[in-house]
Protein backbone atom coordinates (compact mmCIF):
# COMPACT_ATOMS: atom_id res chain seq x y z
CA UNK A 1 0.00 0.00 0.00
CA UNK A 2 1.05 3.30 -1.03
CA UNK A 3 1.83 6.08 1.45
CA UNK A 4 -0.75 8.75 1.55
CA UNK A 5 0.86 11.89 -0.50
CA UNK A 6 2.06 14.68 2.09
CA UNK A 7 1.30 18.72 1.21
CA UNK A 8 2.86 21.11 3.10
CA UNK A 9 -0.28 23.08 4.85
CA UNK A 10 0.78 26.60 4.19
CA UNK A 11 1.12 25.49 0.15
CA UNK A 12 -2.66 24.51 0.27
CA UNK A 13 -3.80 27.34 1.74
CA UNK A 14 -1.56 29.82 -0.79
CA UNK A 15 -2.73 28.24 -3.47
CA UNK A 16 -6.46 28.15 -2.29
CA UNK A 17 -6.10 32.14 -1.84
CA UNK A 18 -4.42 32.14 -5.57
CA UNK A 19 -7.07 30.01 -7.16
CA UNK A 20 -9.81 32.15 -5.45
CA UNK A 21 -8.00 35.20 -6.84
CA UNK A 22 -7.09 33.91 -9.75
CA UNK A 23 -9.64 31.05 -10.69
CA UNK A 24 -8.17 28.23 -13.41
CA UNK A 25 -9.39 28.47 -16.98
CA UNK A 26 -12.00 25.20 -17.22
CA UNK A 27 -10.67 22.02 -18.30
CA UNK A 28 -12.30 21.94 -21.86
CA UNK A 29 -11.23 25.64 -22.59
CA UNK A 30 -9.44 25.48 -26.26
CA UNK A 31 -5.84 26.67 -25.21
CA UNK A 32 -4.87 30.23 -26.75
CA UNK A 33 -1.45 31.11 -25.92
CA UNK A 34 -2.41 35.27 -25.98
CA UNK A 35 -5.16 34.42 -23.34
CA UNK A 36 -2.73 32.05 -21.21
CA UNK A 37 0.39 34.77 -21.38
CA UNK A 38 -2.15 37.32 -20.09
CA UNK A 39 -3.55 35.36 -17.45
CA UNK A 40 -0.68 34.64 -16.20
CA UNK A 41 0.95 38.08 -16.34
CA UNK A 42 -1.93 39.30 -13.80
CA UNK A 43 -1.30 36.04 -11.63
CA UNK A 44 2.77 36.65 -11.01
CA UNK A 45 1.72 40.51 -10.86
CA UNK A 46 -0.08 39.47 -7.78
CA UNK A 47 2.39 36.98 -6.35
CA UNK A 48 5.08 39.67 -6.47
CA UNK A 49 3.54 42.81 -5.00
CA UNK A 50 5.18 44.34 -2.09
CA UNK A 51 8.64 42.49 -2.78
CA UNK A 52 11.49 42.67 -0.43
CA UNK A 53 13.69 45.72 -0.69
CA UNK A 54 17.05 45.24 -1.21
CA UNK A 55 20.03 47.89 -2.05
CA UNK A 56 19.89 47.71 -6.02
CA UNK A 57 17.65 46.48 -8.91
CA UNK A 58 18.89 48.15 -12.31
CA UNK A 59 17.23 47.30 -15.59
CA UNK A 60 19.63 46.91 -18.41
CA UNK A 61 20.28 46.27 -22.32
CA UNK A 62 21.65 43.06 -23.65
CA UNK A 63 22.90 42.90 -27.24
CA UNK A 64 22.22 39.63 -28.58
CA UNK A 65 21.47 37.54 -31.81
CA UNK A 66 17.39 38.98 -31.64
CA UNK A 67 18.66 42.14 -30.81
CA UNK A 68 19.05 44.31 -27.77
CA UNK A 69 16.81 42.18 -24.84
CA UNK A 70 15.74 43.73 -21.82
CA UNK A 71 18.21 42.36 -18.61
CA UNK A 72 17.51 43.54 -14.71
CA UNK A 73 20.33 43.47 -11.96
CA UNK A 74 19.54 42.64 -8.50
CA UNK A 75 22.17 43.57 -5.92
CA UNK A 76 21.96 43.74 -2.24
CA UNK A 77 25.44 44.88 -2.34
CA UNK A 78 26.17 47.66 -4.99
CA UNK A 79 29.42 48.90 -3.52
CA UNK A 80 31.25 45.75 -3.83
CA UNK A 81 33.67 45.57 -7.01
CA UNK A 82 34.19 42.85 -9.18
CA UNK A 83 31.13 41.33 -7.64
CA UNK A 84 30.59 37.54 -7.69
CA UNK A 85 27.79 36.85 -10.47
CA UNK A 86 24.40 34.96 -11.33
CA UNK A 87 23.36 35.05 -14.78
CA UNK A 88 19.81 34.25 -14.29
CA UNK A 89 16.99 32.75 -16.74
CA UNK A 90 13.30 32.83 -15.53
CA UNK A 91 10.58 29.87 -15.76
CA UNK A 92 7.74 29.75 -17.55
CA UNK A 93 7.80 26.57 -20.09
CA UNK A 94 9.72 28.35 -22.72
CA UNK A 95 6.41 30.37 -23.64
CA UNK A 96 6.08 32.39 -21.07
CA UNK A 97 7.47 34.71 -18.56
CA UNK A 98 9.37 37.85 -18.33
CA UNK A 99 11.77 39.71 -16.33
CA UNK A 100 8.54 40.18 -14.05
CA UNK A 101 8.13 36.71 -13.62
CA UNK A 102 10.91 35.57 -10.69
CA UNK A 103 11.41 39.25 -9.51
CA UNK A 104 10.85 38.83 -5.96
CA UNK A 105 12.12 35.43 -5.93
CA UNK A 106 15.71 37.08 -7.05
CA UNK A 107 15.55 40.20 -4.74
CA UNK A 108 15.45 37.21 -2.17
CA UNK A 109 18.35 35.66 -3.53
CA UNK A 110 20.45 38.59 -3.99
CA UNK A 111 19.68 39.35 -0.25
CA UNK A 112 20.56 36.33 1.12
CA UNK A 113 23.37 35.43 -1.42
CA UNK A 114 25.77 39.02 -1.57
CA UNK A 115 25.58 37.52 -5.04
CA UNK A 116 25.04 40.21 -7.89
CA UNK A 117 22.43 38.67 -10.28
CA UNK A 118 21.73 39.56 -13.90
CA UNK A 119 18.30 38.17 -14.90
CA UNK A 120 18.60 37.95 -18.76
CA UNK A 121 14.89 38.38 -20.54
CA UNK A 122 15.33 35.79 -23.64
CA UNK A 123 13.16 35.01 -26.55
CA UNK A 124 10.06 32.68 -26.05
CA UNK A 125 8.81 29.89 -28.32
CA UNK A 126 6.48 29.22 -30.44
CA UNK A 127 7.63 32.68 -32.04
CA UNK A 128 11.55 31.36 -31.47
CA UNK A 129 11.51 28.07 -31.90
CA UNK A 130 14.16 25.26 -30.43
CA UNK A 131 16.99 26.00 -30.81
CA UNK A 132 16.65 29.99 -30.91
CA UNK A 133 15.33 30.95 -26.97
CA UNK A 134 18.86 28.63 -25.78
CA UNK A 135 21.19 30.09 -28.39
CA UNK A 136 19.77 33.78 -27.25
CA UNK A 137 20.76 32.42 -23.43
CA UNK A 138 24.52 31.24 -24.49
CA UNK A 139 24.87 34.51 -26.43
CA UNK A 140 23.75 36.69 -23.03
CA UNK A 141 26.18 34.35 -21.03
CA UNK A 142 29.28 34.97 -23.59
CA UNK A 143 28.00 38.96 -23.76
CA UNK A 144 28.32 39.42 -19.64
CA UNK A 145 30.95 37.20 -19.09
CA UNK A 146 33.11 39.48 -22.00
CA UNK A 147 32.07 42.54 -20.45
CA UNK A 148 31.97 41.34 -17.29
CA UNK A 149 33.94 44.92 -15.82
CA UNK A 150 30.89 46.88 -17.09
CA UNK A 151 28.73 44.91 -14.92
CA UNK A 152 31.43 45.09 -12.45
CA UNK A 153 31.33 41.05 -12.26
CA UNK A 154 34.55 39.39 -11.18
CA UNK A 155 34.86 37.12 -14.68
CA UNK A 156 36.69 34.56 -12.61
CA UNK A 157 33.41 34.16 -10.52
CA UNK A 158 30.19 33.86 -12.19
CA UNK A 159 27.38 31.16 -11.84
CA UNK A 160 24.47 30.64 -13.91
CA UNK A 161 21.33 29.31 -13.06
CA UNK A 162 17.21 28.68 -13.43
CA UNK A 163 13.67 27.50 -12.54
CA UNK A 164 11.92 24.94 -14.80
CA UNK A 165 12.32 25.98 -18.57
CA UNK A 166 15.18 28.51 -17.29
CA UNK A 167 16.85 25.60 -15.58
CA UNK A 168 16.89 23.62 -18.69
CA UNK A 169 18.04 26.43 -20.29
CA UNK A 170 20.49 26.92 -17.90
CA UNK A 171 22.06 23.90 -17.66
CA UNK A 172 22.12 23.66 -21.83
CA UNK A 173 24.00 26.42 -21.84
CA UNK A 174 26.62 25.19 -19.37
CA UNK A 175 26.58 22.43 -22.30
CA UNK A 176 27.12 24.57 -25.14
CA UNK A 177 29.98 27.11 -22.89
CA UNK A 178 31.89 23.42 -22.21
CA UNK A 179 32.27 22.07 -25.57
CA UNK A 180 33.07 25.36 -26.95
CA UNK A 181 36.10 25.70 -24.66
CA UNK A 182 34.64 28.15 -22.30
CA UNK A 183 35.99 27.26 -19.09
CA UNK A 184 35.31 30.54 -16.76
CA UNK A 185 31.77 29.02 -15.62
CA UNK A 186 31.97 28.08 -11.64
CA UNK A 187 28.40 26.93 -10.50
CA UNK A 188 25.32 25.61 -11.69
CA UNK A 189 22.17 26.80 -10.06
CA UNK A 190 18.95 24.95 -11.14
CA UNK A 191 15.40 24.94 -9.43
CA UNK A 192 12.71 22.06 -10.60
CA UNK A 193 14.62 21.80 -14.33
CA UNK A 194 12.98 20.03 -17.07
CA UNK A 195 16.01 17.73 -18.23
CA UNK A 196 14.13 14.83 -20.42
CA UNK A 197 11.35 14.92 -23.00
CA UNK A 198 11.48 11.55 -23.49
CA UNK A 199 10.55 9.59 -20.54
CA UNK A 200 7.43 9.42 -17.96
CA UNK A 201 8.84 8.28 -14.86
CA UNK A 202 7.00 7.45 -12.01
CA UNK A 203 6.67 11.16 -10.51
CA UNK A 204 4.58 11.46 -13.52
CA UNK A 205 2.20 9.85 -13.00
CA UNK A 206 2.06 10.44 -9.69
CA UNK A 207 1.23 14.25 -10.04
CA UNK A 208 0.60 14.77 -13.23
CA UNK A 209 -2.79 15.90 -12.42
CA UNK A 210 -4.03 18.28 -9.74
CA UNK A 211 -0.11 19.46 -8.93
CA UNK A 212 0.02 23.02 -10.68
CA UNK A 213 2.30 21.59 -13.79
CA UNK A 214 -0.15 18.69 -15.21
CA UNK A 215 1.87 15.78 -17.53
CA UNK A 216 -1.08 17.12 -20.26
CA UNK A 217 0.03 20.39 -20.40
CA UNK A 218 4.31 19.73 -20.08
CA UNK A 219 3.46 17.35 -23.27
CA UNK A 220 2.02 20.71 -25.23
CA UNK A 221 4.87 22.78 -24.25
CA UNK A 222 7.27 20.30 -25.57
CA UNK A 223 5.44 20.44 -28.95
CA UNK A 224 5.52 23.95 -28.80
CA UNK A 225 9.10 25.05 -27.62
CA UNK A 226 10.65 22.18 -30.31
CA UNK A 227 10.86 22.63 -34.46
CA UNK A 228 9.18 19.79 -36.03
CA UNK A 229 12.44 18.39 -37.10
CA UNK A 230 14.33 18.66 -33.64
CA UNK A 231 14.28 14.98 -31.43
CA UNK A 232 13.75 15.20 -27.61
CA UNK A 233 16.21 13.29 -26.66
CA UNK A 234 18.65 15.90 -28.27
CA UNK A 235 21.24 16.32 -25.49
CA UNK A 236 20.30 20.48 -25.49
CA UNK A 237 16.51 19.95 -25.22
CA UNK A 238 17.06 16.98 -22.52
CA UNK A 239 20.45 17.24 -21.07
CA UNK A 240 19.96 14.49 -18.82
CA UNK A 241 20.62 12.62 -22.12
CA UNK A 242 23.97 14.72 -22.32
CA UNK A 243 27.91 13.83 -21.48
CA UNK A 244 27.99 15.61 -18.02
CA UNK A 245 31.82 15.50 -17.89
CA UNK A 246 33.50 18.73 -17.04
CA UNK A 247 30.36 20.58 -15.64
CA UNK A 248 30.98 22.62 -13.39
CA UNK A 249 29.44 21.89 -9.90
CA UNK A 250 26.16 22.24 -9.26
CA UNK A 251 22.84 23.19 -7.28
CA UNK A 252 20.00 21.20 -7.83
CA UNK A 253 16.23 22.00 -6.15
CA UNK A 254 13.32 19.74 -6.46
CA UNK A 255 9.92 20.25 -5.64
CA UNK A 256 8.65 16.67 -3.89
CA UNK A 257 4.94 17.10 -5.68
CA UNK A 258 6.64 17.78 -9.47
CA UNK A 259 6.22 15.41 -12.10
CA UNK A 260 9.52 16.49 -12.59
CA UNK A 261 11.02 15.42 -9.04
CA UNK A 262 12.26 11.94 -11.02
CA UNK A 263 14.49 13.57 -13.72
CA UNK A 264 15.75 15.65 -11.32
CA UNK A 265 17.17 13.35 -9.14
CA UNK A 266 18.56 11.11 -12.13
CA UNK A 267 20.03 14.30 -13.26
CA UNK A 268 21.66 14.39 -9.76
CA UNK A 269 23.11 10.71 -9.96
CA UNK A 270 24.05 11.19 -13.71
CA UNK A 271 26.41 14.60 -12.38
CA UNK A 272 27.93 12.87 -9.46
CA UNK A 273 28.53 9.51 -11.76
CA UNK A 274 30.07 11.87 -14.37
CA UNK A 275 32.58 13.64 -11.35
CA UNK A 276 30.67 16.61 -11.11
CA UNK A 277 30.57 18.06 -7.87
CA UNK A 278 26.57 18.38 -6.97
CA UNK A 279 24.28 19.14 -3.80
CA UNK A 280 20.67 18.12 -4.31
CA UNK A 281 18.09 19.39 -2.16
CA UNK A 282 14.47 18.05 -2.61
CA UNK A 283 11.55 20.31 -0.62
CA UNK A 284 8.90 17.72 0.73
CA UNK A 285 4.96 18.93 0.31
CA UNK A 286 5.39 21.75 -2.26
CA UNK A 287 4.81 21.99 -6.37
CA UNK A 288 6.30 22.61 -9.62
CA UNK A 289 7.03 26.43 -9.33
CA UNK A 290 6.77 26.67 -5.36
CA UNK A 291 9.51 29.25 -5.00
CA UNK A 292 7.08 32.06 -6.19
CA UNK A 293 5.10 31.43 -2.91
CA UNK A 294 8.22 32.80 -0.40
CA UNK A 295 6.08 34.76 1.05
CA UNK A 296 3.52 32.77 1.80
CA UNK A 297 4.92 29.14 2.10
CA UNK A 298 7.86 29.21 4.97
CA UNK A 299 9.67 25.64 3.10
CA UNK A 300 9.89 28.14 -0.20
CA UNK A 301 11.76 31.08 1.67
CA UNK A 302 13.77 28.55 3.66
CA UNK A 303 14.59 26.60 -0.13
CA UNK A 304 15.57 30.16 -1.84
CA UNK A 305 18.05 30.74 1.18
CA UNK A 306 19.53 27.47 1.56
CA UNK A 307 19.91 27.66 -2.51
CA UNK A 308 21.72 31.39 -1.67
CA UNK A 309 24.33 29.94 0.93
CA UNK A 310 25.10 27.37 -1.55
CA UNK A 311 25.68 30.02 -4.64
CA UNK A 312 27.42 32.73 -1.94
CA UNK A 313 29.54 29.42 -0.47
CA UNK A 314 30.15 28.50 -4.13
CA UNK A 315 31.56 31.95 -5.56
CA UNK A 316 33.65 32.89 -2.46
Amino acid sequence: MSEPIYVDPEMVTALELLAAEHPPAPENEVFNLQNVRAQTEKTLASLNQNPPPISCVENIAIDGPFGPRKARIYDNVPSQNHAPGLIYFHDGGWILGDLETEDAKLRRMAKYSGVRIISYDYVLAPEHKFPAPLDDCYRAALAIHGNADAYGLDPSRIAIGGSSAGANLALATALKLRDGNQDWLKFMLLFFGSYDMVNRATSWDLFGKGYMLDADYMERLFGLYLNEDSKRNNPLASPLFANLAGLPPAYLNAAGLDILRDENRALAKKLIAAGVKTQYEEIRGVPHGYTLLAKEVTAANSAIKSAAQALSAALT
